[in-house]
C-alpha cells in the first residue's frame, strides 16, 4: 500500500502528464487558429497583395463601406440568411411536430427514416439537381415546364438578375428533413408526458400546446439552429460558386464570394481580411443578440 507522501508523488506526476497532453492541443488551437485570425486582423489594415505589404491602416475599411458592390453583396446576403432561417426552423419544426404527434409509431419509425435520407446526399449533388433539372432554365426545366401549362414564358431563374436571389432561396424547398429534424424530434419526444397530460386537464388544445408548451421548452433547440444558421449564412458562398455565378454581380454576389474573388482571383489579401473581420464582427453580433433574446425567452418560462 502506498504511504502519503508516495500518493501524492504519484497524483503530482499524474497531473503533470496531464499538462503535457493538454498543453499539445492548446498549442495546436494556438498556431492554427487563434494566430491566423489576429494576423487577418492586423493584415486588414495593410495594402497585401503577392508583391508588396504596406500599411494603410482604415483605408480598406473606408472602402469597404463606401463599395457599392458590398452594400449590394450585404443585402443579398441579409435576404438569404433571413429566408433561411425562418423556412429551415419553420418548416423542420412543422415536420417534426406532425411526426410526434403521429398516433401510428410503426409509422412514425419509417418516416423518421425517410427524413434523415436527405442528409446522406451531398449538398453539391442537391444543388446541381436544381439548377439543371428543377430550375434549369431551359424550356423543359421542371418549374418552367410547369408554368408553360399556364402560358408563362421560362425564365433563366438562377441566371436571371430578377429573379436569382428568389431562385437560391426557394433552392432544397421544402428545407426539411436531416440532422435538423433528429434533433427537433428528439427535444419533443424528451418533454414529460405529464407535462402532457397537466394541459390536457387544463383544456390546452393540440395547437395551443405547441406554443404553450413545445416552443418554450425547444428554445434550447431554437437558439443552436439559428446561432449555427447566421454563422453559416453569412460565411457561406457555396451555391454561389456552384452555380458559376460571378463574384463580381451585384444581383447574385454575398460578402463571403467577394472575399473569395479578392483571395484567389484577384489577390487583394488585405481587402479581403477586412470583409473577413467585418463578417466576424456581423457574426458575433448576431449570435450574442440571439443568445441573450433566447436566454431571456427561457428565464420568462422558467426552463
Amino acid at each position: 500500500m502506498l504511504q502519503p507522501n508516495a500518493k501524492k508523488l504519484k497524483n503530482a506526476k499524474n497531473q503533470y502528464a496531464a499538462y503535457v497532453w493538454l498543453l499539445l492541443p492548446v498549442i495546436a488551437v494556438a498556431v492554427f487558429c487563434v494566430y491566423p485570425a489576429i494576423t487577418a486582423v492586423a493584415r486588414s489594415f495593410t495594402d497585401w497583395t503577392p508583391n508588396k505589404s504596406e500599411w494603410i491602416w482604415f483605408e480598406n475599411y473606408k472602402e469597404l463601406f463606401t463599395d457599392v458592390l458590398f452594400r449590394k453583396a450585404f443585402g443579398n446576403m441579409l435576404i438569404l440568411v433571413l429566408c433561411s432561417l425562418i423556412t429551415s426552423n419553420v418548416m423542420t419544426l412543422l415536420l417534426a411536430e406532425l411526426l410526434f404527434n403521429l398516433k401510428l409509431r410503426k409509422l412514425e419509425k419509417v418516416y423518421r427514416y425517410l427524413f434523415l435520407l436527405p442528409a446522406l446526399v451531398p449538398g453539391m449533388v442537391s444543388v446541381l439537381l436544381w439548377k439543371n433539372v428543377i430550375l434549369s432554365g431551359s424550356a423543359e426545366g421542371l418549374f418552367n415546364s410547369v408554368f408553360s401549362l399556364f402560358g408563362a414564358k421560362p425564365s433563366g431563374w438562377y441566371f436571371d438578375k430578377g429573379k436569382v436571389i428568389l431562385s437560391m432561396a426557394l433552392t432544397n424547398f421544402p428545407w426539411v428533413g436531416g440532422i435538423s429534424f433528429l434533433i427537433y424530434l428528439s427535444g419533443l419526444q424528451a418533454i414529460p408526458e405529464s407535462v402532457y397530460e397537466a394541459a390536457e386537464l387544463d383544456g390546452v388544445s393540440a395547437f395551443g400546446r405547441v406554443f404553450k408548451i413545445d416552443l418554450p421548452l425547444l428554445v434550447g433547440q431554437i437558439k443552436y439552429f439559428l446561432i449555427i444558421g447566421i454563422i453559416n449564412g453569412v460565411q457561406v458562398y457555396d451555391l454561389q460558386l456552384i452555380l458559376g455565378l460571378s463574384p463580381v454581380d451585384p444581383a447574385s454576389t454575398v460578402p463571403g464570394y467577394i472575399l473569395y474573388h479578392y483571395t484567389f482571383a484577384s489577390p487583394r489579401y488585405g481587402y479581403a481580411a477586412s470583409i473577413g473581420v467585418l463578417l466576424f464582427v456581423i457574426t458575433l453580433t448576431l449570435s450574442t443578440i440571439s443568445n441573450k433574446i433566447s436566454d431571456k425567452m427561457r428565464a420568462e418560462n422558467g426552463v
